[in-house]
This record gives structure tokens, sequence and C-alpha cells, in this order.
């Protein structure tokens, strides 16, 4: 996972490296969200790692779960096994009205979709302009027109109410940027107001 890509358009080992952060970030939802499960840390960890690695193939939950039994049957205990492939199957089945999954499978969902917002949002909006051979120009109309609609949906899809504050919080920095960047792509000075009365 480490040299593969996804995608064509994005970095090498992207994949490898969003397992890192969703398993940092899914341990930290569960400290505040429920702290009393600790006994899930290295389930949600290694369900972490692996919930993408059949990312870019049809049903790559599905097949994702049934290629992590074959990687880790020997490895993991059959009881742990089944909840870290059980977490992978229904990582992308994001319903919050869905209330027949175990708050684990909840934060796993919610931590990876967090990782896709903030800052790695912008790195996604740029990969993607570049590797399709669009313009700047593409990127800023993406950001301005369509962007908010689609964030509104993202954010309808998580279900605990620090998740959302995270996003929201991710949301405003993304919303800064898009202001900047819009400005300055039309060849302004962000700021401007400010910057001039200190002449």
């Amino acid at each position: 996972m480490g040299d593969k890509r996804s995608h064509p358009f994005k970095e090498r080992g992207n994949k490898y490296t969003h397992g890192e952060r969703v398993a940092k970030l899914a341990l930290r939802l569960r400290q505040i969200i429920a702290p009393e499960e600790n006994d899930y840390d290295d389930i949600l960890t290694v369900a972490a790692w692996f919930h993408d690695i059949c990312n870019g193939s049809d049903n790559h939950a599905a097949k994702g779960a049934e290629r992590t039994l074959a990687l880790l049957k020997e490895h993991c205990a059959e009881d742990d096994l089944e909840q870290i492939c059980g977490i992978i199957a229904v990582h992308d089945d994001r319903n919050p009205g869905n209330n027949t999954y175990a708050d684990i499978i909840k934060i796993h969902q919610d931590a990876d979709h967090l990782d896709h917002f903030g800052t790695f949002d912008i790195w996604m909006v740029v990969a993607y302009t570049i590797g399709h051979d669009e313009t700047i120009n593409e990127a800023v109309r993406y950001l301005t027109k369509e962007w908010p609609n689609d964030n509104a949906r993202w954010r309808s899809e998580l279900h605990f109410d620090l998740s959302i504050k995270i996003f929201d919080e991710k949301t405003e920095f993304v919303k800064s940027f898009i202001e900047r960047f819009a400005i300055e792509n039309s060849g302004g000075v962000y700021n401007e107001e400010a910057i001039l009365q200190y002449r």
C-alpha cells in the first residue's frame, strides 16, 4: 500500500497515509465519545489501516473486508478479525439515521470521512485539477460554485455531534481559503482594506 495510487492523479501511497491518519483520528474520537471502550482500540486501528486496501475497485468496502480476512487470518484472533472486517465491509455505508451500527463502526466512519476535509480537501482539489489537465480557474469555479453544496451533503453523513463540530471547523478554514484563492486568482489583494490602512 505504500507504493499504491488509488487513482492516477493521487500521490503514491495515499491510502497508506490515509489509513494512518484515520487510525489516529478514530482513537481520538473514541477517547472522547466512548472513553470506557478502550478495549476496541486495536480493532479500530487495524480496521483503519486496511479499510481502503481495495480502493479504486467496484464495491471496495466488501472486497477490502475479504482481502483483509485473507491477509490477517493467521495474525488475529477470530473474534477480533470478525470485528475488523465488519467495520471495513460497511465503512462507506454512512447513514446517520441507521442506528443498527455499533458506536465503534460509527466512530470509524466519522474518522474516515473527516480525514477528507480541511487541508486535505484543498490538497485533493489541487491534485484533481492538475491531474485532469484543468486550470486554476476551473478549481476556483468548483470551489465557489459546487463545493458549498457538496460540503453540506458530506456534513449530513456524520454521526456524532463532535464529528460535526470538527467538520464545521474544517469548513471554516476551507471557506477562508476559497475567499482568498478567488480574490488572488483574479489578481486582487486579499484583505486590501486592512493592508492599506497602514500605509
